[in-house]
């Protein structure tokens, strides 16, 4: 799936534009009490498993604030795929967050400062902020391919 057809698939579910910021979008949709967040980087592909977590919504845990090694407040899953400087990243914790990068390392520095702008944007539109993680993990796994309806 290219990113202009998640796009296109986004609007006609009746998703639109809240922030625009660089390369990266929050869309919003009226009576959704979520934001989705889509790293754009032209006409690329977009990861299966980053499409279909847009659709299914993950399980959540019991989180506090952690400021341990791992200094993010969230879970984050990072998906390698056939191109060696292109990885994709998203929370299963906080829905509708999600990434790319071009190294593990851009992947763990992008989600760490994504995260926090993506609270920020779910208080100031009054949407609810899943609780801290107090023990977030980082995988790292290969591309899961899926067919998204």
């Amino acid at each position: 799936m290219k990113f202009s057809e998640l796009v296109r698939l986004l609007e006609q579910n009746g998703f639109r534009i809240v922030k625009e910021k660089g390369s990266i979008r929050y869309y919003r949709k009226p009576g959704w009490d979520k934001l989705i967040r889509v790293d754009y980087h032209g006409p690329r592909r977009f990861l299966q498993g980053l499409a279909a977590r847009y659709w299914k919504p993950p399980a959540s845990a019991a989180r506090k604030e952690n400021k341990e090694m791992i200094d993010l407040p969230y879970a984050l899953i990072i998906e390698a795929t056939e191109e060696p400087d292109y990885f994709g990243f998203y929370s299963p914790d906080l829905e509708g967050f999600s990434g790319i990068g071009h190294s593990v390392e851009d992947c763990i520095y992008k989600a760490r400062w994504g995260m926090k702008e993506h609270i920020a944007l779910l208080e100031q539109h009054g949407l609810p902020v899943p609780p801290l993680d107090p023990n977030p993990k980082i995988v790292i796994q290969n591309e899961e391919k899926r067919v998204v309806a």
